[in-house]
Order: C-alpha cells, then structure tokens, then sequence
C-alpha cells in the first residue's frame, strides 16, 4: 500500500464511480478496481459495495477513509515542507467568472510559470452558475468567482471586492444631477443572464418589476456587454477594473448615480480533499495575486479581502 493507493480510496469514496475515478487519476478503470482490490485484499475487510450504478462505502470502508485523508494531508504538508517548488507537478482545473479572467489570471500563470513550472493549468471561463455546478461535480478542481451555500466539503478563501459602476459610452447625455434608479430604467439596459447571481442583485436593486417594464438586453458574455454598451445599445453595470482601456479611451464612461450599485465579493472555492495538492497551491497564490492587483486601484475600485 503507498500515497497513490490512499488517494485512489480518496477518490473513489468521493466520485462513487470507478470511470470518473479513472479519469480524475489519468488512469483506466481496470487500475482502480486492482488498486481497489489489493488494499482490501491487504486490509482483509471490504472497503466499498459495488452495484451496476453506484459504488458506496461499507461501515469500515468510511473509517478507513477518514484516517487516510489524515495521512494524504500529513503527507502533503510534508512534501510541502521539503521539495523544492520546480519539483511540483500536475495538473489543475481552474473555473472563473470573466472579471476574475481579466484581473488575476494573468497574475497567476506568472506566478506559477516562475515558480512552479511543472504546474499545468486546464482553464475554464463561464458564468458562476456553471462553474459552480462543475465544481460540485468534480469537473473542476477550483473556482475564482462566487460560491453557494457554505457547504462542510468545500474551502473558500477571501479574494477581493470589486466596486460595481453604471457605465454607458461617450455619447451618453451627462448631467450635473445624479440619475435615480427610475432614471436608469428610462434607458435601455444591458443585463447579466437570467438566473445568474450578478441577474438577481439587478433585480434586487432596480425598483419592483422594473425590469420587465423597461427594454432589458441580456448578455451571458463580459466581452459582448462590454461591445454592447460602447456601441450605444445601453447601460451597464460593470466592474470599472476590467475596462481601464476603454475608460482611458473615453469610449465608455462612469454614470453619476445616486444610489450606488453594490459591491461584488469573490472567492477561491475548491473541494476540501487532501488527495487535492494543487487546489490549495492556487487558492494561495490567487490570495496574493489579488492583494497585488488591488494595490493598484482606489479601495472604491478594488478591495483584498
């Protein structure tokens, strides 16, 4: 029995299937069932109950799991603790919202290129929703964005705050006087999607109903919205630090509201697996790289939390 035994039981507790197994380990199925088998051959117990659609822990399997979290995690503290950075290798999934994309990804892959060069990073860009989704089922192994309900098996670590601003292009009318929410409502706006996090604190901050009154676009794309309003289509709520360029530009411009849009608060999110070394390595480093990047802006602008 070795670390890479331990963490196949890991696993396999946590996925229940011996295909998704498979592919989180890079290895064929036919390997875990053998790895599988020869620690309960070793052990003289069985650790799990097999069905054609399940795989579910027995009695003993659930303690044996729990004591081998405890020596993946000891043993990862201190391999840590010991091996030199360059000598850390892998693969990890990374799910972001756009914004996130835009800030602190690009700080990120600097700091593992320099660091952790043997690191490698599977990407994928989307609304919180899905990423979340892919996350509770294992297709991620780390998120950059929002998080749900706290739940026991996921850790989340603090990002950043990003000040949220009503933006519209050049053209805009401006006005001496600050525009109230209705006044919002008299243009046209371009909204996040419908069910998404971002939609529901629009719906929470524009008056009652308002938005199935007004003309109301919907964009699932950062970079689609951004087009959207510099082409004049409408007014958007965005985070002003992913659009420095077009502000410097004057292509857009920041709207004088009254009633200020809140704030946005990001997070690391990942499973709380010790067979997971990677996770934790990103969720640190993206820590970090936030409190470098919001160095840069205004605490009106961008926050590290």
């Amino acid at each position: 029995m070795n670390i890479r035994f331990l963490e196949t039981v890991v696993w396999l507790a946590e996925l229940r299937s011996f295909r998704v197994t498979a592919d989180r380990m890079n290895i064929t199925p036919a390997a875990i069932s053998n790895r599988i088998s020869a620690i309960e051959q070793e052990l003289g117990i069985r650790l799990f109950e097999r069905d054609t659609r399940d795989v579910h822990l027995t009695r003993e399997g659930r303690s044996f799991v729990s004591g081998a979290r405890d020596i993946i995690a000891r043993y990862n503290r201190l391999v840590a603790d010991v091996a030199p950075p360059e000598t850390v290798e892998g693969t990890v999934r990374i799910g972001l919202v756009p914004s996130m994309a835009l800030a602190i990804l690009p700080g990120i892959m600097e700091t593992l290129k320099q660091r952790f060069p043997r690191v490698r990073v599977s990407v994928t860009t989307d609304a919180s929703q899905t990423i979340l989704s892919k996350l509770e089922k294992r297709e991620l192994d780390i998120i950059l964005g929002f998080h749900g309900p706290a739940l026991e098996k996921f850790r989340i670590v603090d990002l950043c705050t990003l000040g949220m601003f009503w933006i519209a292009n050049s053209a805009f009318p401006s006005d001496d006087d600050a525009m109230t929410r209705a006044d919002l409502m008299l243009n046209p706006i371009i909204s996040y999607e419908v069910g998404t996090q971002a939609y529901k604190r629009m719906v929470e901050y524009l008056p009652t109903n308002s938005l199935g009154q007004g003309v109301v676009h919907y964009s699932n794309s950062l970079a689609t919205t951004i087009s959207m309003v510099a082409a004049g289509i409408g007014i958007a709520v965005l985070p002003p630090i992913v659009i420095q360029n077009e502000l410097r530009l004057g292509t857009l411009k920041v709207l004088n509201v009254r009633h200020p849009f809140p704030a946005t608060d990001y997070f690391a999110v990942y499973l709380d697996n010790p067979s997971s070394r990677l996770s934790p390595l990103i969720a640190s480093i993206a820590s970090d790289v936030s409190a470098e990047f919001c160095s840069l802006y205004d605490n009106a602008l961008a926050v590290h939390r």
